[in-house]
């Protein structure tokens, strides 16, 4: 038993590993340590930051999310999938605190990420990086826009969870340090 989630898809055959691969639902997906990544969250340079974002933002977009397409369900179920998906692969408890479709907002809390709490106490900003571009770009694909996602509260850095705004660019004030600091701007 690996979880409820997980363990719904080895019943009904749709979890499989095949040539040395995992697949859910004809997802691929692996299993790695956290220390693998967890560089990736600690590199000290803002510039950096924001391209590993950007890279998760539109990988997420033009790789992870097409695949959804050919399962012919809702953007809701599809973002509860995601959700769940993410929550078994252990990426912490994800919850969509604020959902607004017709703004094209969300907001996202995190209780337990695994890179916040390697990093709690040895990094001076947000750990999230890497699912902060996940959720731009899951959000992006489910409300048909471009989106940008940032932390506004991290446990690495001593808040209770980790906490994500995502919305439209224009809507981010620029004036504030921790939206410059975490996304692309030109």
């Amino acid at each position: 038993m690996l979880n409820k989630f997980l363990d719904k898809y080895i019943f009904t055959s749709t979890l499989k590993y095949s040539h040395n691969n995992f697949f859910l639902v004809n997802i691929p997906f692996l299993l790695m340590p956290i220390d693998l990544l967890i560089y990736l969250s600690s590199v000290d340079d803002i510039e950096k930051q924001k391209e590993f974002y950007f890279s998760f933002k539109e990988s997420t977009k033009k790789y992870f999310m097409p695949r959804f397409k050919e399962f012919n369900i809702g953007d809701v179920k599809k973002l509860e999938f995601v959700k769940n998906f993410f929550i078994a692969s252990g990426w912490g408890l994800i919850e969509i605190v604020d959902f607004d479709e017709d703004s094209k907002r969300a907001i996202v809390v995190l209780d337990n990420s695994p890179f916040a709490k390697q990093l709690k106490g040895k990094i001076n900003f947000n750990a999230d990086n890497l699912l902060r571009g996940v959720l731009a770009g899951i959000f992006s694909v489910i409300f048909k826009e471009d989106l940008d996602c940032v932390e506004v509260e991290c446990f690495a850095l001593n808040d209770k969870s980790c906490k994500f705004v995502i919305k439209p660019i224009i809507e981010f004030d620029l004036e504030k340090q921790i939206v410059r600091d975490q996304l692309l701007l030109e």
